[in-house]
C-alpha cells in the first residue's frame, strides 16, 4: 500500500526542478541529463487532476534508454505552482510498484527493480496519490537496483483543476458505438470497428467480434455494467502498447456474467485523420488526447473506474469479482 503524505527529512525536503513539463507518453523514450546513474522519467498518466487517488504513472529509463522493470521504486513529490521550474519542497512520499503492460510482461521474477532490454517486456510503475492544486509538479525517483546500485531522477507534470476525460463518478456517455450489425448492413467499414481489421472483407474475419456486438448506450439502458476499451490496436503511439484487447476478450471469456465488454476503435480511418465518432464522446480533449482508456461503467450508468495507458489486470478483476451476476445477453 502506498505511503500516504510522509514528510521528508529537512535536509531532503527542497528539490532544484530544472526539466521541462513532461507533455505525456508520445512514443520516444526519454533523453536523461547528468550522470551515467541518472534516471530518465516518462510520465505515463494522461489525466491527473486535483482529487484524491490519482494515478501516477512513470517509465523508468537509463542513460542508456534501458527500461526498468520489476520490484518498487519511491517516488518524492512536491508542488511547484504555475511554472514547471524552480524549487519544490517535497511533502509526500509513496511507494510505486511495477506494472506490466498486459501481454508484454517481462520474463523472470525479479523481487527489485532490474534493467530490462526491449525483447523482455515493457511496464511502469504506478503509484496512487492526493493531488490537492493544480498547477505543475515535480516528482523524484528512487531505485535500488538488483545490482545494488542506487539511482534517481526527477521530472514534472502537470495537474490539472478537474479531469479531462469522464472520471469516477461521472455519469458516462451513452454512446452508440459501432458495431458489427453496422458492418453487416454496410454503413461501417471493419478497419471502423479494429484498426486490425483495415483490409477485411468479410465480417466473420474482424478480430474480437464479441467486443462489437453491442453499443455502451445499450448496456447502460439496459443497467448492465460495461467494460469499455477505447483503442487502436495497429496505430498505437505509447511506449507501453501491448496487446490490450486481446486480454480484454479474455476478460469478457471469464466474467461475461458480471459485464458487458465492448471495444472501441479510435480511428475511424487513420488515412484521413477521422476519429470514430464514439471515441471522441469519450477520450478527445482540447489538446487532442491519448489512447490507450478502458473504462467500468457500472449499473447505474456511473463510471466506477478508469485505466489510462496501462491496464491494471488486477484492479480491474477486482471491481469484477465485486459484481452481482447478471443475466446472459439474448441472441
Amino acid at each position: 500500500m502506498p505511503i500516504r503524505h510522509r514528510l521528508l527529512p529537512a535536509a531532503l525536503a527542497v528539490l532544484l526542478f530544472t526539466a521541462a513539463c513532461s507533455g505525456g507518453d508520445d512514443g520516444a523514450p526519454p533523453t536523461s541529463a547528468g550522470t551515467d546513474r541518472a534516471l530518465a522519467i516518462a510520465i505515463a498518466s494522461f489525466d491527473l487532476s486535483v482529487g484524491e487517488d490519482q494515478r501516477l504513472l512513470t517509465g523508468i529509463y537509463t542513460s542508456e534508454q534501458q527500461l526498468l522493470g520489476f520490484g518498487e521504486v519511491t517516488f518524492d513529490l512536491g508542488y511547484l505552482g504555475d511554472d514547471a521550474g524552480g524549487e519544490a519542497e517535497l511533502t509526500q512520499q509513496v511507494r510505486a510498484s511495477f506494472l506490466p503492460v498486459p501481454g508484454a510482461e517481462p520474463e523472470g521474477d525479479a523481487t527489485q527493480p532490474t534493467l530490462l532490454m526491449g525483447r523482455d517486456g515493457a511496464g511502469v510503475y504506478a503509484a496512487r496519490l492526493d493531488l490537492d492544486r493544480a498547477g505543475f509538479w515535480g516528482v523524484r525517483v528512487t531505485a535500488e537496483l538488483d545490482d545494488g546500485t542506487v539511482r534517481e531522477g526527477h521530472t514534472t507534470f502537470r495537474v490539472l483543476p478537474d479531469p479531462e476525460v469522464p472520471a469516477p463518478g461521472d455519469e458516462a456517455p451513452r454512446t452508440d458505438n459501432l458495431t458489427l450489425a453496422d458492418v453487416e448492413a454496410g454503413t461501417a467499414t471493419p478497419g471502423a470497428l479494429d484498426s486490425r481489421a483495415v483490409d477485411v472483407t468479410d465480417v466473420s474475419e474482424i478480430p474480437t467480434p464479441e467486443l462489437h456486438r453491442t453499443t455502451i448506450a445499450d448496456a447502460i439502458e439496459q443497467g448492465r455494467p460495461v467494460v469499455a476499451a477505447f483503442s487502436t490496436p495497429v496505430y498505437c503511439v505509447s511506449r507501453f502498447c501491448g496487446p490490450l484487447i486481446d486480454t480484454i476478450d479474455e476478460l469478457r471469456e471469464r466474467y461475461a456474467d458480471r459485464a458487458d465488454f465492448v471495444m472501441v476503435e479510435v480511428w475511424e480511418s487513420f488515412e484521413d485523420g477521422q476519429l470514430n465518432a464514439a471515441a471522441a464522446e469519450w477520450i478527445q480533449t482540447e489538446t487532442g488526447g491519448n489512447e490507450p482508456w478502458v473504462f467500468l461503467v457500472g449499473g447505474d450508468g456511473r463510471i466506477a473506474a478508469r485505466w489510462d495507458n496501462v491496464l491494471d489486470v488486477g484492479e480491474l478483476e477486482a471491481e469484477l469479482e465485486a459484481l452481482p451476476a447478471i443475466p446472459p445477453r439474448e441472441g
